[in-house]
């Protein structure tokens, strides 16, 4: 990839490419541990709701059934949210191949619109605003921008160059687009904390570092 090929070639221009290659080692080790634990994490919450969802189905197929025929022996007036739930549960006993075929199709046309820039992009916003996720989501790319920047720096490849790597592999339209915003500001001869102290994407605690890393010469 572009990332590997410019930190090495980077490397072999200043001289230090057995250092290069050393952090770029202990960032891969990094990046691998930090994965791993944030499988781990997610593997519970998925499991509750796969569950939960498991558990749903069966009492609309099994057990609301047998309590709709108790009910309507008592013959007494049932509240709406009961018929509703009654009703919902007789539909997909009877229409099971209707909600099959719907739920395809749906698959389908989400897949596609994903495909597109515009699916893309509201589907990367969504995983940002997703409760619980979305702040894991959000470090996870953060994490992966300032971990990529920074190997490239310290290999020696210059700012604006990183930036446009790092906007490649960053993996979140939303961060890509505040990167190459980034970079039109550097180019300009502004600095690279202008664009992402105004971003709500991006924690101000990020922004302060870069300041700070700028003024210190020590952005890395």
């Amino acid at each position: 990839s572009d990332f590997y090929v410019n930190i090495v070639g980077s490397g072999e221009t200043i001289g230090k490419l057995d250092k290069v290659l050393h952090y770029l080692a202990d960032q891969q080790e990094k990046d691998y541990d930090l994965m791993s634990k944030i499988k781990g994490a997610m593997i519970y919450p998925i499991f509750v709701l796969m569950a939960m969802a498991g558990i749903g189905v069966v009492m609309m197929i099994f057990v609301i059934p047998k309590l709709t025929d108790v009910l309507k022996e008592t013959g007494g007036d049932l509240p709406m949210a009961t018929k509703i739930l009654m009703g919902a549960s007789d539909f997909m006993i009877h229409y099971w191949w209707l909600l099959l075929g719907g739920v395809i199709v749906l698959a389908v046309t989400v897949r596609v619109f994903l495909k597109t820039p515009a699916g893309k992009k509201f589907f990367d916003y969504f995983l940002l605003k997703l409760p619980i996720f979305g702040k894991l989501f959000q470090r996870i790319y953060l994490i992966r921008f300032t971990r990529s920047l920074a190997t490239l720096v310290v290999g020696g490849v210059a700012l604006t160059k990183g930036l446009k790597i790092t906007a490649g592999i960053v993996g979140n339209t939303v961060y890509r687009d505040l990167i190459t915003r980034t970079i039109k500001e550097v180019e300009e001869g502004n600095s690279i904390s202008t664009v992402f102290m105004e971003s709500k994407e991006m924690p101000q605690m990020v922004s302060q570092m870069l300041i700070v890393g700028e003024k210190t010469g020590r952005i890395d």
